[in-house]
């Protein structure tokens, strides 16, 4: 399993300059919402800051998952936002964040939800990761992705 299965190069933005978490999430949703069927494009935003809203998803060393489940959606989706001044997402290390993983999943295979949480988690902890922060474009951001992956 490789996080650029699941991670369209249209849905990875780079130099972004939203301030806020809704701010970030809103753009971030939009990046995956025609990929998402009509039907749930309009619960989309909702769901992932309800989810959110429960407890911060941002882990640590400037990377946040906000994830959601959509039902109507048959595999995950991913998006990708890098957000160089950083923004208050309620981190456990009180830091700002500036890699969001926007993550979809589906009911229907929760499992993998589970295994890309952990994946990109544990991805963060390459020293290398941090090097995303500085991507010039979204393909530079999936080739960083892939050299680790490719690592691992």
């Amino acid at each position: 399993m490789h996080l650029l299965d699941y991670l369209n190069a249209d849905a990875v933005a780079v130099g972004l300059q939203q301030r806020t978490k809704r701010e970030a999430l809103e753009f971030l949703a939009g990046l995956v919402q025609d990929r998402v069927p009509e039907t749930a494009r309009g619960r989309l935003l909702e769901a992932i800051l309800h989810r959110e809203n429960v407890v911060s998803t941002g882990i640590g060393n400037h990377v946040a998952i906000p994830h959601a489940d959509i039902p109507e959606i048959t595999a995950p989706l991913l998006a990708l936002g890098v957000f160089p001044e950083g923004i208050d997402f309620d981190s456990v290390d009180e830091e700002p964040v500036t890699l969001v993983f926007l993550l979809l999943g589906t009911p229907k295979s929760p499992g993998l939800h589970m295994k890309i949480l952990a994946r990109i988690a544990r991805l963060s902890k390459d020293p290398e990761f941090e090097q995303l922060e500085t991507a010039g474009s979204g393909e530079d951001a999936r080739s960083i992705l892939a050299r680790i992956e490719g690592r691992q």
